[in-house]
Formats: C-alpha cells, structure tokens, sequence
C-alpha cells in the first residue's frame, strides 16, 4: 500500500499557481507559497503563538476510503469533507491525488479530489483522515518535505 501513496502526485491548485507535490520530495517553490501564506496568516494568529512555529499543513481526502466507492458516494463524502474544512479555522485549496500515469492513462486507480488544509497540527490532520475512513494522509511543515501519516 506504502508504494501507491509513494507513486502519486499531490496536486495543488491555488490562485497564484499549481504545485506538484510527492512525498519525501521538498520544493522550494511551494515553500516559498506557504511562507506567504504564513504572513497572511499572521493577523489570525493566536497571541500566544510562537513566531518561530512552521505552518503545518496536510492534503486530505474523502473518496475511496481503503476501496472504491460509487462516484455519487465520493461525491458526497467529498462535500462533507469540505464543509468540515470551511467550517473550521483552516485555509484550503483544491488537491487531487494523481496516480502515476494517471492523467494520462488510463491508471488502475482514479484521480482523486482533495483538499490542502492549513494551519493544522499532525492530530488535526490525522483526525480528518480519520473521519473518512482513509488509511493515511498527507503532512509537511514549511522547510521540510512532505510525509505520510499512516492512520
């Protein structure tokens, strides 16, 4: 299962640009996109939280849950998903999960809608994963590569 997660792509979809994640690989220019998201956040911020703290970060998502579902389920477990993200404190921005020749290609496993959700903690992050059921989740902090967290 580890070497499925291993052969994706994260995609990120934001408003500036899209970024093309994969697990134990850091990139600058993503980095660089979290460190100005860090700023923007800044105002938000608690008072008493540290300045030195790394935005932590995490790319979830409701579909296929360990098995594949119907469309019509993901759909909808997709959709609570993102009405728990926007009724939290957290940014988000669209995702997809590709699969290696996924695009592509007619892959043995679908694309899959996510969401890059942050600020969130590694518990936050697991406990949405959790939630719907998925066997791990996505999660970096700014300055590191992303990892998986195995739920």
């Amino acid at each position: 299962m580890e070497a499925a997660f291993l052969a994706t792509t994260y995609r990120v979809e934001t408003p500036e640009r899209v970024f093309d994640l994969r697990i134990g690989l850091f990139s600058t220019e993503f980095d660089a996109f979290l460190r100005h998201q860090e700023a923007l956040l800044a105002p938000l911020a608690a008072p008493a939280a540290s300045a030195s703290q790394a935005i932590g970060w995490g790319i979830v998502t409701a579909y296929n849950p360990g098995e594949r579902l119907a469309d019509d389920q993901n759909e909808s477990r997709q959709r609570r998903l993102r009405e728990r993200i926007a009724a939290s404190a957290c940014a988000f921005f669209p995702a997809s999960n590709i699969a290696d020749g996924g695009e592509d290609h007619h892959a043995s496993w679908p694309v899959e809608p996510s969401y890059l959700v942050f600020p969130v903690d590694e518990q936050q992050v697991a406990a949405l994963g959790r939630a719907f059921g998925q066997l791990a989740v996505v999660y970096g902090e700014r300055g590191l590569a992303p990892r998986l967290l195995w739920l």
